[in-house]
């Protein structure tokens, strides 16, 4: 029998046309969307388990908007190019791009596809191959100064249990691994993603796994989230979330001051705040550093140092993070 969160991940939209009929946008406020089955290459994916997160009739819902296609994605800007950050794979899968950590596309699927996101090149990627996998542990084991892997993706988690318990298995055999971190949006978009043999598989590791969510806004958080993020939490797993601000949709001190209170509340510590990854067709998303700043000036008096996200940014050929102050 498939697990209910298989079926939900394979109930999804792939079109404007769908998506705007469920929310019942008027037609009056679709002019913004593209509303034709065109071939674009990066295609919508939302599952319709979510899509009941989306308030109808509202084509400005802060969910909506990070997930319809907009027409502004097809307007080219020499700025906004398909590989920002210039990432280099040393082995097919896995970058080195800081001295303590690897970090690995188990695969190039997501739950859905981010409108904003930086890696809509690597989608057509399903899995990691295995003779790459060998090469990625074998590499791993030389380099005694590695003491975190990172699974990205895509995101990892929509491999099945089976599969990440072997990928974790074999980073548990090297010993000089303390730290695995897995980056994931599935866990907001189908909570019922975290099984009960998940939590197992993560409560035998030897490791510290930290599981890094991304959400965007508070109206992503629900009761059922809250429950796996006890259980996750019960079993030891540390749990951070990343968000990305983005114009219309979070780029407001209140609404940071609210995601942050939620996040907190349901037992997640926010981490990181991105600027946007300025990549084709993302342009109307971007916020700019100047206003960036003054949001988190406003945000500071209103919540402890700890519930404040680091507002960061990625610059090609950097070998960290920027910190923005």
């Amino acid at each position: 029998m498939k697990k209910l969160w298989l079926k939900q991940l394979k109930n999804t939209v792939n079109n404007n046309i769908d998506l705007i009929k469920i929310t019942k946008i008027k037609k009056q406020n679709i002019k913004q969307f593209l509303c034709k089955k065109k071939n674009i290459s990066f295609k919508i994916k939302l599952p319709k388990i979510f899509i009941k997160k989306i308030e109808k009739k509202n084509y400005r819902d802060p969910i909506l908007l990070q997930f319809i296609f907009n027409k502004n994605e097809l307007i080219f800007h020499k700025k906004y190019n398909s590989n920002l950050l210039n990432e280099n794979y040393i082995i097919p899968g896995m970058i080195h791009k800081y001295y303590n950590r690897v970090l690995i596309l188990i695969t190039g699927i997501c739950a859905v596809h981010c409108r904003y996101c930086f890696r809509k090149k690597i989608k057509k990627i399903n899995s990691m191959k295995k003779y790459d996998w060998i090469k990625i542990i074998n590499y791993i084991k030389k380099h005694k100064e590695i003491n975190e892997v990172i699974f990205s993706g895509g995101d990892p988690l929509v491999i099945n249990d089976y599969k990440i318990n072997l990928l974790i298995k074999d980073i548990e055999t090297i010993s000089h691994i303390k730290i695995l971190r897995i980056h994931t949006r599935i866990i907001s978009i189908i909570p019922e993603r975290i099984t009960n043999n998940l939590i197992k598989i993560f409560s035998k590791c030897r490791l510290n796994i930290v599981l890094v969510t991304h959400i965007n806004h508070s109206n992503e958080i629900s009761e059922n989230l809250f429950n796996k993020i006890y259980l996750l939490k019960k079993s030891g797993i540390t749990i951070l979330n990343q968000s990305v601000l983005l114009k219309n949709i979070n780029d407001n001190y209140k609404t940071l001051i609210k995601l942050s209170n939620n996040l907190f509340n349901i037992g997640i510590i926010p981490y990181y705040l991105h600027l946007l990854d300025k990549v084709e067709g993302n342009r109307h998303f971007n916020v700019s550093e100047n206003k960036a700043k003054k949001i988190m000036r406003k945000i500071l008096p209103f919540l402890s140092g700890f519930l404040v996200p680091k507002l960061i940014k990625d610059i090609n050929g950097k070998k960290n993070k920027i910190f923005i102050k």
